[in-house]
């Protein structure tokens, strides 16, 4: 079977992703190997609490990922890390989709101050409804919140310019909701990526995007074109 690997974004998990939004069984279905990985301080088996020890998220994702894969696909972190490790290997992991992700890929993280203090129980406003959002999505993966806060108080990585992104090989699509307000807009990713295919649908906006039909039926009918 083609092996396809699924990439979460911050706060989430293989399982709390993935599987719970049945991307796992469709992979099945359609009759590809889903490849679940969980990127370094996520999940119920926590990690490290020292920010430091995240320097290299994509590094650490690519030491755990088989060297065959047909495809991969990723929501918000997780497609920043599959365009990383594009750059450094050009085509090494097939085909790409990428959710989630718009030109907030070229900025820091916006909400992380935020969500750090929330994660810390030290929040001194309510919670914007986008912080509060990824905080629910973090709580979902059953992740520790203070390895949660240190991946986001890593040093800058991986730290993407179009100038990287035009070594790309890999077939990509990009998909999006327009209500997303976190990777909306997405022109200056579009126009790095000109071979990319680009599919903006209405409502979702961003941690709903995987438990999406739509994003799950276009990523099939991508990957299976190849």
């Amino acid at each position: 079977m083609r092996k396809v690997a699924l990439i979460h974004g911050w706060g989430g998990s293989y399982a709390a992703t993935w599987q719970a939004d049945g991307w796992d069984a469709a992979l099945r279905a359609a009759g590809f190997e889903p490849v679940g990985l969980d990127i370094a301080g996520h999940g119920p088996q926590g990690g490290s609490h020292d920010p430091a020890d995240y320097a290299d998220l994509a590094g650490d994702l690519a030491a755990r990922l088989p060297g065959d894969l047909f495809g991969a696909i990723g929501f918000s972190l997780g497609t920043k890390l599959l365009l990383e490790l594009e750059a450094r290997r050009p085509g090494a992991n097939g085909r790409l989709v990428l959710g989630g992700i718009g030109d907030n890929l070229f900025a820091p993280e916006q909400a992380g101050p935020a969500l750090v203090a929330a994660l810390r129980g030290a929040a001194q406003e309510p919670l914007s409804p986008q912080v509060a959002a990824l905080v629910d999505y973090a709580q979902r993966s059953a992740s520790d919140p203070a390895c949660l806060a240190a991946v986001l108080e890593r040093p800058a990585n991986p730290v993407l310019t179009e100038a990287r992104l035009a070594q790309v090989r890999a077939p990509v699509l990009i998909f999006n909701s327009r209500d997303d307000a976190v990777a909306q807009p997405d022109a200056r990713l579009r126009a790095a990526l000109p071979g990319a295919a680009h599919q903006l649908i209405a409502g979702t906006g961003h941690v709903g995007l995987t438990a999406d039909i739509r994003f799950r039926d276009a990523a099939l009918a991508f990957l299976s074109r190849g």
